[in-house]
């Protein structure tokens, strides 16, 4: 058994098609986690009423710098402090971003508090009103000690049912108050994860996708099913080898990700509770970092389970081109289902294929930051908690079902 499985790694690896996608995709990796940093800017004024535009590592630099008054926990001392510098400027300017406010007045008024201030925006502030449309009537610092109170008291208003509501809170008593900021981290390398995992996505359907029905096509199987190790030996090996190459595929190319991503960005930001990454109102009891972690095993799980659907397709198929025509559409089929209906129903099915952890609005890690439920009987079920259990019970079904139907199949 060793040495097939041996001589099945070989044959799959030198494959022509394998080792050019295996090499593109963790070479891509690098790539996209450097994208963000493209994204990342700031002004910096030299104190004499000139500005300047930082972009990338040098904005990253300064940001740090700038915000290191807000570092660490976020308390009723800081969230005043940003109301009223927030309050300051837009009495005397009537806007607290320019171009009504000066620059460099923004820079140092605004631009050091403005994590601060998004938050206190969104959980003081009245429904509706953000940071970018708020006045200085619409916000007050004698609102501050009611802060965390108030946060949860919308945080479980997001709910749309009683049941839903409930389960938000219970969920939510894990949270950790005060929040904790610390600069360096990046919503959008989460972004960029997610896009690098879809693309991968792609890259294993298609190594895959020849394990079996390329030799249905040629008709190699009809004479491998003769000999001794010819069936449940050789389809376990098959799967076994698959199931590496996917492995080392995912970490090397996720390690580089994640490790280039740290390095530029810093570790020190993982500290940064997940409240304060994208939306205030998140449901998970998570730092920056135990999301990242998350998001990453995840994608593992939901790549493995559409990994194992690909290879039952290739079983059941007589050649690559049918399998692909069947496994690539389904692949989409998440995002499909979610661009097109919101219904329970819906996210339901969506939740529940091999790859409903993947995609883009629809993939695990916006589920994690969003509040959406379904429904199942008597049961109110996080979406998050869905995906990861179909893809947990999946992954043995399928990886059985490809061995099951190439035993079974009749030369």
């Amino acid at each position: 058994m060793r040495r097939l499985f041996y001589l099945e790694l070989r044959r799959v690896v030198t494959t022509r098609t394998t080792w050019v996608l295996m090499t593109a995709i963790i070479l891509l990796s690098a790539v996209m986690a450097y994208f963000p940093v493209s994204f990342v800017s700031a002004y910096q004024t030299d104190g004499q009423g000139n500005v300047t535009k930082l972009k990338g590592t040098e904005a990253i630099r300064y940001l740090k710098e700038s915000e290191a008054g807000i570092s660490g926990e976020i308390t009723e001392e800081k969230l005043r402090q940003a109301i009223l510098s927030f309050q300051e400027c837009y009495r005397q300017y009537g806007s607290a971003f320019p171009p009504e406010l000066p620059m460099e007045i923004y820079v140092e008024k605004i631009e050091p508090y403005y994590p601060v201030l998004k938050m206190a925006a969104a959980v003081l502030a009245p429904e509706g009103v953000w940071l970018e449309t708020m006045t200085d009537a619409d916000i007050s610092p004698e609102d501050v000690p009611q802060f965390y109170e108030k946060y949860r008291e919308r945080m479980t208003e997001r709910g749309k049912t009683e049941e839903e509501q409930e389960r938000i809170r219970k969920l939510n008593e894990e949270v950790k108050t005060p929040f904790t900021y610390v600069s360096g981290f990046s919503s959008e390398s989460l972004d960029y994860l997610i896009l690098y995992f879809l693309l991968m996505l792609f890259a294993i359907v298609m190594i895959l996708c020849p394990v079996f029905s390329a030799e249905y096509q040629t008709g190699a199987d009809s004479i491998l099913r003769c000999t001794k190790y010819g069936r449940i030996q050789l389809a376990v090996v098959k799967a076994a080898v698959s199931v590496m190459i996917f492995a080392v595929t995912f970490l090397a190319g996720t390690g580089i990700f994640l490790l280039v991503t740290n390095l530029v960005f810093g570790t020190e930001g993982l500290k940064t509770s997940v409240q304060m990454i994208n939306s205030v109102f998140v449901i998970p009891a998570l730092t920056a970092g135990q999301t990242q972690a998350a998001a990453a095993g995840a994608g593992f799980l939901s790549l493995l389970s559409t990994a194992g659907f690909t290879l039952f397709l290739s079983a059941r198929c007589g050649n690559v081109q049918d399998t692909m025509k069947i496994a690539l559409p389904c692949c989409l089929l998440p995002t499909i289902i979610y661009m097109l209906s919101s219904a329970n129903v819906a996210n339901i099915v969506r939740a529940l294929l091999p790859s409903g952890g993947l995609g883009l609005m629809n993939s695990f890690l916006y589920e994690l930051l969003g509040n959406n439920f379904a429904h199942i009987g008597p049961f109110t079920i996080w979406m998050p908690h869905l995906i990861l259990g179909a893809a947990v019970a999946e992954i043995p079904l399928f990886f059985i079902l490809a061995v099951r139907t190439y035993c079974r199949r009749e030369a």
